[in-house]
């Protein structure tokens, strides 16, 4: 202890609010509330001194000082039992979220912090965070105690309730003559015996002697719930009340009794006082913590410590989840509990005893059921009994599981104890004790012997404590009450059949979860020895004070392991007991359930055992108190006078007394909490003291880290003081650790801390004044650490050290000392402290001019004295000043004890081991100084005023005489050179110097230079080189990590070193050997050459495999972003467009927007910057975008041409005009479909606005008048077009983002139409179903939108919540499905009052909802209705070709693509049902049925038997051979077939004109061209059919390839298609020839679009736009359908999307894409037009855009793509990259930007980034970095300067440090202004620059060793690098030569 300051009276924070609000009176006792404080020391802890003050209806909560809030309970009307703070799992949407990603992260242990109110009824939690909640307690709670997580909850006994005034008296073992007495209830007993003293009055009249037994053992009036257990855990205040229970200790097996070890309920008797928290003994993070538990039994007098698990977190319990308990069935039996069945003898005698040997005492085991041998056997097997008799009941499910235990309890009047009692019992049982005797020896509590709980060593405690035997001769000891369970029942008025055989005997409560596991560690008796009578109704914990200790590192045995020291101070008897724990890791295999290849994991295990048992008595008071990282008992105890003494203690420690401070402090400082009373009530101000000292001691509170503590008075005042145990300054307090890690043990690393502490009062009472006490006392304490080797010169008799005051630098005024400011020497000399001879601004240049001057004058008077030069005055040098001090204090009486006491170098030890501690010392701070010479930030500390070792290690080396040493610390830096050492050695015999002293740059560039490890002294290798007690503290690499991180990392860097390491593996060593982003800037530049230079070679192209740290240690944030798709750089204002000014309406932008239809102010406008800027970037070389959107552009009115007649009139003309225009608003109508394509995915929407949908524009301007001509609006009503505003709403819901946020029921709602729901709004939910946003939406809003029946809505919804949960077969999703289908309908149900749309509808759904599932049940439905026939004929029927088609596509999305898996189906036959459907021959009278069903059986066959090569299947599927048979198929299916057979056959499909020939039938191989048709005949449908089903399969093959051999052949095709279709048809076999082509070519080009789909070809748009452009009659609404949709996917998504070619994708291509298309606005016979929007299945977002992470602005980057086939091509971003699956790596080749490698094959990573962003971020080269040559980087920063604004610190240049630096590195130092967020702290990393500056310009002038020697190390390594022929790129080759030039040119001169 260094000092003892006091801070004032320390109050509660909240008692001034508590008094003014009136809760306490002014001035209120100490008794009338309770102050609880709750803090942590650790820094990410979720606690900030937190402060509770309760008072009986009120809760005051404070925080850091400050009043926070107050809670009142006025309200309740109950009082405040007890409050306290714990902390809970997070819980809630957030928390789970965070928990999901910290889950990724390793990080699971989230937790809220939490105040819990407990009053009689009701407990209140409030969190921290704001919310709160209100639970009901089932019963009364006596006291409660933080936990890991939650609570635990110790109930308040009915027993103590009903008889007030009753002894408990100890069990007693059956040999004693108390219980071998006669009783005449024998049979049984109970548990809990009570000792009535209700009729003697008062306690002082009762004589024990005069007691009957009987009256002892009277049972109370009504029964006792002793048999429940007590204790239960809260670790969710909405979640149901968990058990805590015990796990059995195992005891060896003794016939058949051995007893079950199943975890049961603690023992009533065991009361909890103290659960410690989940870091106090482990590491902050740990998966599995060492959590410890200490329970007192009043009836034994024992202290139990427990090991606590929690359920879920420990794989020790069994499962990692919450475990019921209970057995796995349970007989319910009609038998007397006790009594036996069967032929067993009915014996009645449940108690439950045991034997001991002498003296050792024992708690009994808790009461558990008997069981028998069958019974255990039984729980063994299989539960086959609980199915075959009804007698068994199954408690895996708890019998009242529709009602909890706890909820049943809490619905009880509390306030009646009688109906409380009965309700209890009926909700939970009676539960009884039968357990035989034998049981006990496998108790909670193992069995003892004879013998005490001494320690291993032995050793005394300090002063106070003492050992004691474990015997216990207290009175409790020799008693023993039985009482009998049946006769305390039948006295009670029990019904004995009642109760017994109501099947309530739930003795292990099978409602609750066993949430919290005890087990045992060990035992210790309390040694209560007296009979208390006031206190035996309180809680335990009441009347004991529990804390915990862990030993320092320093401290662990090497065979016990760690020690953690667990105290009980009994307040009452003034006894602590210290129990010492020991602790040690092993690692267990553990079977997991998830095991890979039959492996076990291993898992960390923490053992432990118990220590020494140390005892101490009249002790008043006891805490513990934390300074740092030093811990200590703090001890009250009493003296003879009365006062009190205290004294600071610890097992691994000496005692040491703490004196009271001089003057005790009256306002305390620290308190922030305002006070109300007037200031002039202040008299004196903060600094006034108390006149006089407190009379007399009486108490420790309120112990918080940083050494603060509350000291009680006689008069109730607390008194805050402060004891400093660690250093404030971070360099002693380092030196201290060391030295305490090095020399474990009391007398060693411990005892110099002693030591410190003693030599800091000593500086404190002798008055020594010091600029640095704590570095004086620390170097007064190595001093006297050689000193202790010799002989202590014997003070005088009345030696005595005057009050040192130095008065030199003072002059004399009449206002007491003031500081002499003229004084030179005396600034010198205060300036330059901590041992440095000058101070540290003398070797700065800024003041080389008063050198300069000083030498001038110098030249002039040959005798001036040097202005900066070490003084050698009276004072003398830093050394021989504590040296001599060291001298002084090891004379004194004082010093002498403290040395002899606490120093490892004296005392009673030999002289050897003395010289060995002082030799490990020096060696150990030599190595520390080492390693300060590696840490830039520590190494020039010295040259800033900050202690230095260097003259301390110097001083001691003298004395030791170790001459290499001496040589070292000589020359180490030129300021030591003149500093004045002692040459009088104290040490008597000499030490013989062990080896050289090592150098860490020497090592350093001998390891370089070999390329392997030289040997090394680090401190775990000197520590392991000692005694083998100190072994074990070698191998805890984390403290020594923690002391000396540089050396060790290299020494592991070097140990793995090899010659031909290329830069990669360089790098990743150093990663592997700790090394960080601060360690790399802070190593000396020297050092960090090397390093850098195999950084700067891996900056370039870093591998694709690294991690993200090893990124960031290389500088490449920008590949750092691929590996975290969430995480985004700083967004800056993009620039490449014009500002959105649409935040800001004002008047004139109002009244603009209302003329324009399609507004996007619903949309955010800067989220469609960015898709805008990527479009613009990707199509900047023409206006195909913009004429796209013109084409899909439904809101501006349509321009056309009416040819005219000559003979028309002006009327006529007119007429004709506006039939053309109601022709051309059917292509309006069609256009809707192709927008959702084009603006896919674009927009994010703004949550508080509405989504506009829009509307179509159909009227004409007519070319050339100009004039506008309408339509006849009757005709086009929603309700008569209503599929047309249908696609109008999904083109609208398909232009929002699938990456928005916030789509979630209540937006979805607030955009529904006000009035009644319409088909925009159906369109609108279907797409975002399709983009998959109706998955966050409360399932009851599709009832709300389903109840009108509204066949559109429903339409909309039904698809959309189908592809929203695609494959997941939601059960609620079925159920809602399947009641719009009639065949889902349960036979009998009632035809279905719904559209047949809407039944196609949830058919296709289901399809949806079950896809790829291979579900049986949903198969042979859509089988069924493929083939149903119909027995009515009706006009509309309900399984039409339609509901047929989405039959059969439900039926192939079932079972997508696994036609050669087909599992649980095989018996179905589907393939050959499917077949005979196809290709079979049909019955005359069903062929009209039939033909509706052979699509759907086609489309079938094609999804499930896709890509699955079956050559038979594709044979049978294909078109026949014989042209015979086509007369007999519908041209349609020659289509549908030829398809299917190639979908097949995927791989054997080839995009060449020859491909297309071979696969024609014969008859049609001359024409396969088509350039040779000229004619349209009937005859030729099969011919257009087939060659365009092969056409659509090439497309669906090459889906989104953007292939130019592709798409020229499908070109081919359409224009002669086109040609074909313009042939004149003047008969209707033309006509109907016509539309087959006409069809034919619409698909062909849906085909070409889909190839090159988001490429915008011009080559295909040209066709599409000719075809968009038809404005004749023939034209059917279907054909302007596929055009627009064409169109949209040709540009689809802005060019920013593509189609892909999976299983998914395909099969929604065809449901799309389906060759049949309707013939009006409102046909859906063959295919329903909601089925046109499943492309958004098929669609994949493969954009690769390229921006610069400083402006985040797209950047065109070349990019290099590498096939897995190992083709190569190039482009530039932004651009769409073929399938990810078929790519092997992309990389960036820019000279400009940094490269960039994606790898997709072997880094999962990159894909799963590139799927959630598409954006890799890309960072410009510095100039310096981009160019080899010295012209290139000049050129390149000229260039850069030229685009960006001029720096206003240029004139920095011109500084002469700066002038020499090229063009490069002043690029370096300023960078160019980008305009980005993040340039801002471009300039502020470390660059070449920097190393290049400190190399030159501080290093030859710096006169310090550790520089030179770097150069000598860079030399030597650019020289083997030259050698080598390696280029350098960090530390240039001219700047080596010039620094050897300057190196040569020094030398020379001297």
């Amino acid at each position: 202890m260094a000092s003892v300051t006091s801070l004032g009276l320390h109050q509660p924070t909240g008692l001034q609010h508590a008094i003014q609000e009136r809760v306490l009176r002014p001035e209120p006792s100490s008794t009338s509330y309770e102050w609880l404080n709750h803090f942590d020391s650790n820094a990410n802890s979720t606690f900030e001194d937190d402060e509770l003050l309760v008072t009986p209806r009120c809760v005051i909560w404070s925080r850091a000082g400050v009043f926070r809030k107050s809670y009142n309970f006025d309200l309740e009307k109950e009082e405040v039992s007890q409050a306290l703070l714990t902390t809970f799992p997070s819980f809630g949407p957030l928390a789970a979220k965070e928990r999901k990603s910290a889950g990724k992260k390793g990080n699971t242990n989230q937790r809220e912090a939490a105040i819990v109110v407990f009053l009689k009824t009701q407990a209140h939690v409030f969190f921290l965070s704001g919310t709160s909640h209100v639970i009901h307690l089932p019963f009364e709670v006596e006291t409660a105690s933080a936990a890991p997580n939650g609570l635990i909850i110790q109930r308040k006994l009915r027993l103590d309730n009903l008889v007030p005034a009753s002894l408990k008296f100890p069990k007693v073992p059956p040999n004693s003559f108390v219980s071998s007495q006669p009783q005449p209830w024998s049979a049984s007993s109970s548990q809990i015996s009570t000792f009535s003293i209700a009729d003697l009055g008062a306690p002082k009249q009762m004589t024990m002697p005069n007691l009957t037994l009987k009256d002892m053992w009277d049972p109370p009036a009504l029964k006792n719930d002793s048999n429940w257990p007590r204790l239960f855990s809260l670790s969710d205040p909405l979640a149901e009340m968990g058990l805590v229970v015990a796990k059995p200790v195992k005891a060896p097996n003794r016939g058949h009794r051995r007893k079950s070890m199943k975890p049961s309920a603690l023992d009533t008797a065991e009361e909890i006082l103290h659960v410690s928290r989940r870091d106090d003994f482990s590491p902050k993070d740990s998966k599995d913590p060492l959590i410890l538990a200490l329970t007192l039994n009043r009836e034994t007098s024992m202290y139990t410590v427990w090991k606590v698990a929690i359920a879920g977190e420990d794989a020790g319990v069994g499962e990692r989840q919450r475990i019921p308990s209970g057995a796995m069935s349970r007989r319910r039996s009609s038998f007397v509990p006790g009594t036996g069945t069967g032929a067993t003898t009915p014996v009645m005698n449940s108690q439950q005893t045991f034997r001991e040997s002498m003296g050792g005492n024992q708690q009994e085991p808790r009461s558990k059921k008997n069981k028998n041998v069958q019974d255990e056997s039984r729980d063994k097997v299989p539960d086959f009994a609980s199915t075959l008799d009804p007698d068994f009941d199954n408690t895996a499910i708890p019998r009242r599981k529709s009602r909890r235990v706890s909820s049943m309890l809490a619905r009880a009047d509390l306030s009646a104890s009688h109906e409380r009692s009965a309700f209890s019992e009926l909700a939970t049982g009676v539960q009884h004790s039968t357990t035989r005797r034998a049981e006990s020896l496998g108790g909670q509590h193992g069995r003892t012997s004879i013998g005490s709980h001494a320690g291993v060593n032995g050793q005394s405690f300090g002063q106070s404590f003492h050992q004691t035997p474990n015997f216990n001769h207290s009175l409790n000891s020799y008693l023993e009450a039985p009482v009998d369970d049946l006769l305390d029942e039948l006295r009670a008025g029990g019904d004995f059949e009642g109760f017994h055989n109501m099947g309530l005997d739930d003795e292990e409560f099978d409602g609750l979860k066993q949430e919290v596991i005890f087990s045992k560690v060990c035992h210790v008796p309390a040694e209560h020895t007296n009979v208390r009578y006031s206190s035996q109704h309180l809680p335990a914990s009441t009347q004991c004070k529990i804390f915990t200790l862990t030993a320092p590192p320093s401290a662990a045995d090497n065979k016990q392991g760690n020690t953690i020291v667990y105290c009980a101070l009994d307040t009452e008897e003034k006894k602590l007991l210290v129990l010492t724990l020991f602790t040690q890791i092993h690692k267990v295999d553990v079977d997991s359930p998830n095991q890979i290849n039959g492996m076990n994991s291993e898992r960390e295990v923490s053992v432990v055992t118990l220590g020494p048992t140390m005892r101490a008595e009249n002790i008043i008071d006891a805490c513990r108190i934390d300074d740092g990282a030093v811990s200590r008992i703090l001890l009250l105890t009493e003296t003879a006078d009365g006062y009190g003494e205290l004294s600071l203690q610890a097992p691994w420690c000496g005692m040491m007394k703490v004196p009271l401070p001089p003057k005790f402090a009256v306002n305390n400082i620290r308190n922030l909490s305002l006070n109300p009373l007037p200031r002039a009530k202040r008299d004196g101000g903060f600094k006034r003291v108390l006149s006089q000292g407190p009379r007399a001691l009486r108490g420790l509170k309120n112990s918080k880290p940083g050494g603060l503590f509350d000291l009680v008075d006689d008069e109730g005042k607390m008194h805050q003081l402060q004891i400093q145990l660690q250093p404030r300054n971070p360099h002693v307090c380092r030196i201290l650790e060391v030295c305490r890690a090095v020399l474990p043990g009391i007398r060693a690393g411990e005892g110099t801390l002693n030591c410190w502490w003693n030599v800091m009062q000593w500086l404190g009472l002798e008055s020594i004044e010091s600029e640095e006490p704590e570095w004086s006392a620390l170097v007064i304490v190595l001093f006297s650490m050689v000193l202790s080797l010799g002989k202590f010169s014997k003070p005088a008799k009345h030696q005595t050290h005057a009050k040192r005051k130095s008065k030199s630098g003072f002059l004399r005024s009449s206002s007491g000392a003031q500081l002499d400011l003229e004084n030179w020497e005396l600034m010198l000399e205060q300036e330059a402290i901590n041992g440095n001879p000058l101070p540290s601004w003398v070797d700065n240049s800024g003041w080389a001019w008063l050198a300069d001057d000083d030498a001038d004058m110098n030249d002039i008077d040959s005798e001036q004295i040097p202005l900066f030069a070490a003084k050698n005055n009276d004072r003398g040098s830093f050394i021989r000043k504590h040296v001599k001090l060291a001298r002084d204090f090891s004379g004194t009486q004082f010093g002498q004890n403290a040395i002899f006491g606490c120093l490892p170098t004296s005392g009673e030890r030999s002289i050897e081991n003395r010289k060995a501690a002082l030799v490990d010392t020096f060696i150990c701070l030599h190595l520390l100084r080492e390693e300060q010479r590696l840490d830039t930030t520590a190494a020039e500390l010295f040259s800033t005023g900050v202690a230095d070792l260097s003259p301390i290690l110097s001083q001691i080396a003298r004395w030791l005489g170790w001459d290499s040493w001496i040589q070292h610390y000589e020359f180490e830096d030129a300021s030591l050179i003149d500093v004045d050492y002692d040459t009088d050695s104290p040490i008597e015999s000499a030490v013989s110097q062990l080896f050289d002293c090592p150098s860490i740059y020497d090592w350093v560039q001998n390891c370089l230079a070999t390329h392997r490890l030289i040997p090394f002294m680090t401190l775990p290798e000197m520590v392991a080189t000692r005694s083998p007690a100190s072994s074990r503290n070698a191998h805890d690499l984390s403290q020594w990590t923690r002391l000396t991180p540089r050396t060790l990392m290299l020494d592991r860097f070097f140990s793995a070193m090899q010659i031909d390491w290329s830069p990669v593996q360089f790098v990743e060593a150093l990663f592997a050997a700790g090394v960080d982003l601060f360690m790399l800037e802070t190593l000396p530049e020297a050092i960090a050459a090397p390093f850098q230079e195999a950084i700067v070679q891996c900056q370039n192209e870093p591998p694709t495999s690294w991690s993200k740290d090893l990124l960031a240690i290389v500088g490449r944030e920008d590949v750092n972003t691929l590996l975290t798709p969430g995480q985004r750089p700083r967004h800056s204002q993009t620039t490449i467009l014009a500002p959105s000014h649409e935040a800001s309406l004002d008047v004139h932008s109002i009244c603009l927007f209302t003329g324009d239809n399609e507004t996007t102010r619903s949309f955010d406008g800067s989220a469609e910057v960015d898709r805008l800027a990527i479009t613009r970037s990707i199509f900047k070389d023409d206006r195909r975008m913009n004429e796209a959107s013109a084409i899909l552009n439904t809101t501006k009115p349509t321009v056309a041409r009416c040819r005219a007649e000559p003979q028309w009139t002006e009327s006529e003309l007119l007429e004709a005009q506006k039939e053309h225009a109601q022709m051309l608003a059917h292509r309006t109508l069609a256009i809707s479909s192709g927008r959702g394509l084009l603006y896919y995915s674009a927009r994010i929407p703004l949550l508080t606005q509405q989504i506009r949908i829009v509307t179509f524009n159909l009227s004409c301007i007519m070319k050339p008048e100009n004039i506008s001509v309408g339509v006849d609006k009757s005709a086009f009503t929603e309700e008569k077009v209503c599929w047309a505003f249908f696609h109008a709403g999904v083109a609208a819901g398909l232009s929002i983002s699938r990456d928005a946020k916030g789509i979630d029921t209540s937006w979805i709602l607030y955009n529904k139409p006000p009035t009644e729901l319409n088909n925009r709004h159906a369109g609108f939910l279907l797409a975002l179903g399709l983009n998959g946003h109706l998955k966050s939406v409360a399932k009851w809003v599709a009832f709300k939108y389903l109840t009108p029946k509204h066949t559109m809505t429903s339409i909309g919804l039904l698809l959309g919540l189908a592809a929203s949960y695609i494959g997941t077969m939601d059960s609620l999703i079925t159920r809602l499905l399947s009641v719009h289908v009639t065949r889902m309908l349960p036979p009998g149900a009632a035809e279905l009052n719904l559209s047949p749309l809407t039944q196609t509808t949830g058919i296709m759904g289901i399809g949806l909802l079950y896809c790829n599932t291979q579900h049986r049940r949903m198969s042979e439905i859509m089988v069924s209705e493929i083939e149903h026939i119909d027995t009515e004929t009706e006009e509309e029927p309900l399984r039409n070709e339609g509901y047929r088609l989405a039959a059969g596509f439900a039926l192939g999305l079932i079972n997508l693509g696994k036609g050669s898996d087909l599992k649980g189906l095989q018996d179905m036959r589907l393939t050959e049902r499917l077949l005979a459907l196809a290709a079979g021959s049909k019955k005359v009278d069903l062929v009209h049925v039939l033909d509706k069903a052979t699509a759907a059986a086609v489309v079938a066959i094609a999804l499930i038997c896709m890509k699955s090569e079956n050559q038979v299947l594709a044979r049978k599927i294909d078109v026949p051979d014989s042209l015979l048979q086509f007369d007999y198929i519908r041209p349609d299916i020659f289509l549908l077939r030829t398809l299917a057979r190639h979908l097949i056959m995927w791989s054997k499909i080839e995009p060449s004109f020859n491909w297309i020939k071979v696969n024609l039938p014969r008859a049609y191989q001359d024409r396969s061209r088509l350039e040779s048709v000229n004619t349209l005949t009937s005859e030729d449908l099969p011919f257009y059919d087939i060659i365009t089903g092969l056409c659509f399969s090439i497309a669906l093959r090459y889906a989104g390839s953007a292939s130019l051999v592709v798409r020229d052949l499908l070109i081919h095709y359409l224009d002669q298609l086109m040609r074909i279709c313009r042939i004149e048809a003047n008969t209707f076999d033309k006509k109907l020839t016509r539309n087959t082509v006409r069809n034919c070519q619409d698909l062909v080009a849906l085909a070409a679009a889909t190839v090159m789909a988001g490429t915008g070809d011009l080559v295909v748009f040209r066709r599409l736009r000719s075809m968009h452009g038809r404005d004749d009659n023939e034209t059917p609404y279907g054909s302007h359908l596929a055009a627009h949709l064409a169109i949209g996917a040709l540009f689809l998504g802005g060019g920013t999307f593509t189609f892909g070619t999976s299983n998914l994708a395909i099969a929604a291509l065809l449901v799309a894409f389906y060759p049949i298309f309707p013939s009006s606005v409102q046909d859906n016979k063959s295919h329903l037009q909601a089925f046109r929007h499943f492309w958004v299945m098929a669609a994949e977002a493969r954009c690769l855009v390229a921006k610069d992470i400083d402006t985040n602005l797209p950047t065109p980057i070349p990019i290099t793509i590498t096939l897995r086939n190992g083709q190569q091509t190039q482009r530039h971003t932004p651009c769409l990259l073929p399938e990810l699956d078929q790519i092997q790596t992309v990389r960036t080749t820019s000279p400009e930007y940094w490269n960039l490698a994606l790898d997709f094959e072997h880094n999962q990573t990159h894909i799963a980034a590139f799927k959630a962003t598409q954006t890799i971020y890309v960072r410009r080269r510095p100039a310096h970095a981009a160019n080899t040559s010295v012209f290139q980087a000049t050129l390149q920063a000229l260039n850069d300067g030229e685009t960006s604004p001029p720096n206003s610190l240029e004139w920095l240049f011109e500084l002469p440090a700066f002038a020499c630096l090229t063009k490069a590195e002043r690029a370096l130092v300023l960078p160019p202004n980008q305009g980005g967020a993040s340039d801002i702290h471009a300039g502020t990393d470390q660059t070449v620059v920097d190393s290049r500056l400190v190399l030159e310009n501080a290093t030859l002038d710096s006169g310090k060793r550790d520089r030179l020697l770097g150069l000598r190390l860079l030399f030597d390594w650019a020289d083997r690098a030259t050698s080598d022929g390696k280029d350098m790129q960090w530390i240039r080759r001219e700047v080596v030569e010039r620094l050897k030039a300057r190196v040569w040119m020094i030398g020379t001169q001297e």
